[in-house]
Parts: C-alpha cells; sequence; structure tokens
C-alpha cells in the first residue's frame, strides 16, 4: 500500500511539472515541442486527445453531409411533386394576379408559365364567372380559411373546361396578415360528365316511375318502411303518398291478414322473388280488389330496396267468372299487360343498373383525386415548414457581418421568455428586430402588441398601458383595456422605452417584475404573463446619470442586450436595400426601372446617412416618384457627409450641440414640417426634442453658436 501511494505521489508530481512546463510556453516560441519537454505519457495523451477530436470532426462532417443530401433530395422531390401534382397549382395576390404556377397549371389554360405570371386569373374566364371568381377570393381572405368554388375556365384558345378552385389564404414573412392565396385548380370536367348523366339517368328513372300504367311500391328490405310509391298505386288505393311513406304496408289498412304478410315479407327477403297473381287488398274506401304483385329484392347503393310490382286484376276476374269466352280475351289482355309490365320493369332494372355504374364511377374518381390532393398537402405542408425556417429573416435586407450577428443574437433569445432590450440610433430597424423575435417565439400565435412611448402624451400614457374603468377621470366614459392586458400570453413591444416619463417607470418595473398591476380607477389586480421586448435610440446609462431613467428599470430591461449597428457601419448593406426598395415602390407606382448607375450607387454608400433606413428609403420613394424614364436618378443631391471629428475642437457631445444648434437657427427653431432642422438632421422630432433637452439647448439660446463662430 505503501508503495502504491508513493507511485501516485510521483505520477502527481509529474503532472504538476508538464502542467508548470506548458504554462511557460509563450506566443511566437518556436520549438514547441522543447518548450514542452514532452515525456513519453504526454506524447501518448496528446496524440490520443488529437484522434479523439478527429474521429468527432468526421462524424460530424458526415452529419452534415447526410443532412445536406437529405434537405436536396427532398427539395427535389418537392419540385418534382410541384411541377407534376394532378393538379394546377397557383399562387395568387389579393387582386388575383398570378405570382407562380406549376407545369399542370400552365397546361391547363394553354400558355407558358413564364406568360402567365402577373396576369390576371380573371382573364381565363367569362365576366359571370370572374365576379364568381372574385367573390371566392373575398371569402378566402375574409375567412382565413380553406374556400371551395366551381367555374368554367377557359384555355387561351378558347377551349372551355369545368374547374374546381381550392384556396387558402398564406402570408410571407412575419407581418401576420394573408397577402397571398393559394389555389389548386382541379379539371373536373369528366366528373361534370358523370353528374350530368348521373342526374339524367335518374331524371329517365322517375319519369319512367312516376308514367308507369301499373302500381310500384318501393320499400327497405331491411325496416319494410315505404320510402316511394309512384301516382299510379295511389290511384289504386285511394291513399295520398303523405299517408303511406314512412309505414309498414300492413299499418295503412290495406292487407287484411297482418301476420301472413308478414310471413310474405320474410319469405322475399330469403328467396329475393316472390310473385302473386291474386293477393287480397283493401282500398280506403273499403273497396276488396285483387292485384297480381311480382315484388324483387334490388341493392342500390349499398342498400337493399324491395320493388313491387302491383297490377289491379279485379276485372279481369269477374269477366273469367262469367264467360269462358270472356275469360279467353282476359287471359289474352292479362298476357298482353304481363308483357308490358315485364318490359318496364326490365327498363327500371336497366336504369338502376346504369345509375349504380355511373355512381361507382364518380366515386372512384373523387377517391383519387382526394387521395393525389391530400398527398400534395402533406408534402407542401413539410416543405412550408422548411422554407419558412429557411427565410426566417427574409424580409429584413443585409449580409454584413454586423447585421449577421443581430439575427444571430435573436435566434438565441427568441425561444425564451427573457426580456429584451434592442439599442441603435433612430431608423436603424429596431422594430423589425422585435417582431423577428416575437415570430421566432413560442408566442408566434397571438398577435405583437406595440406601444410607442414617445407618442403618447404623459397623461394618457398609464391609461394606454394599464387601462381604465370608466370614470376613472374627467371624459373616461367607457372602459378600456389596457396594452399590456391586451398582450397577456403574447409580447408587447415597447418602442422608445427611453422617453417614458419617470412616475411611469416605477408602475413599468412592478409589472414586469411581478406580472401584476392594476387598471386606472380600480383597485382589483390583474395577473398577465406578458414577455417585454423595449426598444430606444437613447444611451440609457446617461440618462440613469441624468437622472432621467431608473436604475432598477434599466438592469431589469438589459437581460439581454441587442445593438443595432447604424447603417454608415455595414455600407455593404446599402446596395441589396436600394435594390429592393427601387423594386418595391417602382411596383407599387406602375413604373419599370431597370437599371442604378455606378455613380448613383457610389454616392448612396458614401452618405453618412443619420436617419439610417428610414432615410434611406425616403430618398429612394422620392426619387421613384419623380424618376422620368428606365433609369434610376436622385431626386436628392447628397453631400457626403464629413465625420463628427473633422469638426474643430470639442468633444463630439460639444460638436453634436453645435450642429443641432446651428440648424435650428437656421430654420428659425422650426422643428417640425418639411422645413423644420429634424428634417434637415435626418432625425424623428421627437428624437430631436430628447437630444435638445439632454444637451440643454432652450429656444433663444445662441451663445454657443456665436462663440463657436
Amino acid at each position: 500500500m505503501i508503495e502504491g501511494m508513493k507511485s501516485d505521489k510521483r505520477k502527481a508530481q509529474t503532472s504538476i511539472e508538464s502542467s508548470k512546463r506548458k504554462k511557460a510556453i509563450k506566443p511566437g516560441d518556436k520549438c514547441v515541442a522543447d518548450k514542452l519537454n514532452f515525456i513519453p505519457d504526454d506524447y501518448q495523451e496528446v496524440i490520443h486527445d488529437l484522434r479523439v477530436h478527429q474521429t468527432e470532426l468526421a462524424a460530424q462532417n458526415e452529419e452534415l453531409r447526410k443532412m445536406q443530401h437529405e434537405l436536396e433530395e427532398s427539395h427535389t422531390q418537392y419540385v418534382d411533386l410541384y411541377d407534376q401534382a394532378p393538379v394546377g397549382y397557383f399562387t395568387l395576390d389579393r387582386k388575383g394576379n398570378i405570382l407562380a404556377v406549376n407545369r399542370i397549371g400552365s397546361r391547363q389554360l394553354g400558355g407558358g408559365r413564364d406568360a402567365l405570371l402577373k396576369r390576371p386569373f380573371s382573364s381565363f374566364m367569362s365576366q359571370d364567372d370572374s365576379d364568381l371568381f372574385y367573390l371566392h377570393l373575398k371569402k378566402v381572405f375574409a375567412a382565413s380559411s380553406k374556400q371551395t368554388c366551381s367555374l368554367t375556365l377557359l384555355q387561351e384558345n378558347g377551349t372551355p373546361f369545368y374547374a374546381q378552385l381550392d384556396s387558402i389564404p398564406s402570408s410571407i414573412g412575419f407581418g401576420g396578415e394573408h397577402s397571398i392565396c393559394r389555389t389548386t385548380v382541379t379539371d373536373i370536367s369528366e366528373r361534370r360528365e358523370l353528374e350530368e348523366a348521373l342526374q339524367a339517368s335518374e331524371t329517365r328513372y322517375r319519369s319512367l316511375f312516376e308514367a308507369a300504367r301499373e302500381g310500384i311500391l318501393i320499400l327497405d328490405a331491411k325496416t319494410s318502411e315505404i320510402t316511394d310509391v309512384n301516382p299510379f298505386l295511389t290511384e289504386i288505393l285511394g291513399y295520398s303518398a303523405e299517408e303511406v311513406l314512412g309505414k309498414k304496408l300492413w299499418d295503412i289498412g290495406c292487407l287484411h291478414d297482418t301476420a301472413a304478410s308478414k310471413k310474405v315479407f320474410s319469405e322475399l327477403q330469403r328467396k329475393g322473388y316472390v310473385r302473386y297473381d291474386n293477393l287480397p287488398l283493401e282500398t280506403k274506401n273499403g273497396r276488396e280488389i285483387a292485384v297480381e304483385c311480382i315484388s324483387s329484392i334490388y341493392l342500390v347503393n349499398n342498400t337493399k330496396v324491395i320493388q313491387c310490382n302491383i297490377r289491379d286484376v279485379t276485372d279481369q276476374n269477374l269477366l273469367a267468372v262469367s264467360s269462358p269466352v270472356a275469360g279467353d280475351e282476359t287471359e289474352r289482355r292479362r298476357a298482353e299487360r304481363r308483357t308490358q309490365a315485364h318490359g318496364l320493369t326490365e327498363q327500371y332494372e336497366q336504369a338502376i343498373k346504369e345509375n349504380k355504374q355511373v355512381k361507382a364511377s364518380l366515386l372512384q374518381a373523387l377517391a383519387e383525386i382526394k387521395a393525389l390532393k391530400d398527398r400534395l398537402v402533406i408534402k407542401n405542408i413539410y416543405i412550408h415548414k422548411v422554407r419558412e425556417k429557411r427565410s426566417q429573416f427574409d424580409y429584413i435586407i443585409g449580409q454584413s457581418d454586423g447585421l449577421k450577428y443581430v439575427l444571430y443574437r435573436a435566434e438565441q433569445v427568441a425561444p425564451t421568455d427573457a426580456t429584451v432590450l434592442i439599442l441603435g440610433e433612430t431608423g436603424t430597424g429596431k422594430e423589425l428586430i422585435a417582431t423577428a423575435i416575437h415570430h421566432l417565439s413560442s408566442r408566434r400565435d397571438r398577435p405583437l402588441i406595440t406601444v410607442n412611448c414617445a407618442a403618447l402624451p404623459a397623461n394618457l400614457l398609464e391609461s394606454e398601458l394599464f387601462g381604465r374603468e370608466k370614470g376613472a377621470y374627467t371624459g373616461a366614459d367607457t372602459r378600456q383595456v389596457g396594452r399590456f392586458e391586451s398582450a397577456d400570453g403574447s409580447t408587447l413591444c415597447l418602442d422608445e422605452i427611453g422617453e417614458l416619463p419617470l412616475e411611469m417607470q416605477a408602475k413599468l418595473l412592478r409589472v414586469i417584475q411581478h406580472g401584476q398591476f392594476e387598471r386606472l380607477g380600480s383597485s382589483k389586480t390583474i395577473k398577465v404573463d406578458v414577455r417585454v421586448v423595449a426598444t430606444t435610440n437613447r444611451n440609457l446609462v446617461d440618462e440613469i446619470a441624468g437622472g432621467r431613467f431608473r436604475k432598477d428599470l434599466y438592469y431589469r430591461l438589459n437581460v439581454f442586450p441587442i445593438t443595432v449597428p447604424p447603417l454608415r457601419k455595414r455600407v455593404e448593406d446599402i446596395v441589396p436595400m436600394v435594390h429592393a426598395f427601387v423594386q418595391r415602390y417602382a411596383r407599387k407606382m406602375g413604373k419599370q426601372i431597370t437599371s442604378i448607375p455606378k455613380e448613383t450607387m457610389q454616392a448612396l454608400q458614401d452618405y453618412q446617412w443619420p436617419g439610417n433606413v428610414r432615410e434611406l428609403e425616403s430618398i429612394i420613394e422620392r426619387a421613384v416618384i419623380l424618376c422620368p424614364g428606365p433609369g434610376f436618378q436622385l431626386a436628392d443631391n447628397l453631400n457626403p457627409s464629413p465625420p463628427l471629428d473633422s469638426f474643430l475642437g470639442g468633444t463630439v457631445k460639444e460638436m453634436e450641440r453645435k450642429l443641432i444648434l446651428g440648424t435650428l437657427v437656421e430654420k428659425g427653431w422650426q422643428i417640425e414640417g418639411k422645413e423644420g432642422a429634424a428634417k434637415i438632421l435626418g432625425l424623428h422630432p421627437s428624437t430631436l426634442r430628447a437630444r435638445m433637452h439632454k444637451l440643454g439647448i432652450v429656444r433663444g439660446d445662441v451663445s454657443s453658436q456665436s462663440n463657436s463662430g
């Protein structure tokens, strides 16, 4: 045991010395192995670790290759299924214009896929069907659920075909509002012909049934209840159709022996066919008659029915008794009528047979269509989920490293319920990041509730956030539900949180900490489950130092901060943004802008963009409005703004004060409007007022400006 303890001690000493040698190595040493002075055991350990890491990396690479192969294979299957689907697959906008179509859909309309894009779907139908289609489209977006309609479509060459439209609303991005309609078009011309043939067969059967010159009675073989009766039989028995339908034959008083009738009925069910030459019946007025009855069982729509063909033979029997000659004549007439009845029966049976064949063909066609459509729907749902995962941030434009890092941070925090603080200059798109976080969270099924803290007056802010009871103050005529209560189970975005008054900050802190509050004018505590995402363009640390923001609220909000970089720090995002904005507003205004000169793009990249993306979008929209031709031209003269450190002397804060004060003096202290200082500086008026308050700028203050000159 003592020798073992000595051995363990030597191993521990060796490990400590090896560790010290490793720590003594500095970056830049030429011979790491010499410095380490590895002993053989150390070499074996390092080699083992390297082999383990190599094996893990190889396994991970193989898994990634397998996932990539599966995704590519799934995409190929989707494309094949999309194009080879048994139905036309169309994507339409809210106006009914074709945005996308599969190969079968283009064949249905008889045109090329490229030629069909952006064409109104209603151009392939008559005016009446066009009105029906737009009503169908309106119902799709209004009901937000699947809608179906049938109408006649016209191919490019004028050939009509009858089609069934099955449409569901869908949305692009995370805006929440349904913006497109996905429609399958099924050619049901053959089904329509089958239905018309079925209807014609039923009409033919009904006309034969009602025109027959012998009584026909239809009964349910299982319940023995009368399900149909023709006019000739009601005339014979004296009962109306309403008096016999739904009743058993022996319950309407026309059969004397009920037990014998039930026995005959049982025999018919057992044999499937019975015949009686002189069956005694009693009419409604009490007259006894003799009838010839031929009864058979048929299978109609998987239901057994009994058809009874009944002829009144009372007069023939009387003639047969009174005279042999008359009996012969009566027998001859009876034979003729029997032949006629047999012919009518054969026609009736043929009509039933045709009816069954048409129905079977129709059911088989419908089953095939349903199976194929179900398969397409399942595949579409799967591919939609894959594409949705791929395009989580498609509506956020840019590929810069700064923006990618912001999106990475948003993906990290979205699945949690943590409070998020989004920082950044005005116009950088902080609201878009907040929306993305909400739609990537488990609360995405509920709407995102947004409050602009800078846009609401301080005296109304409390009732907007927490609600009020009727009569809480003068003018409060109704009860109002606050934004926190509306956002229960969802996400509340507090935009421009830095503008929140101090007295409201304490109440907001309590809601975030404890999830409860009281409506204005009420003592009842309301509990809510709300995730808070706040945005601000202010430096909250400076606001705390100036006594304008609570430190405890800042720490409560700053659980997971995300800073959105300004546009001037991600110049590489300007090019895709310009192209996207130009196409958006050109399409909106019905213009065709096909080129953007290099010098124009360079001028946009050289500009400092104090208003960030919002300013860029406004300048692009204005330029598109004034653009006379297909070449894009700027309507504004963008002079590259010098960086702040190019001003002579002073700190950055002093430079900012000089710039704002100079612009205010130049514009006669006008803040808002087209000629206001906020417009010149590229700031929101409320943001400019906040900066003036922070920098101590008041109207009439020109001393600093004059000193700077």
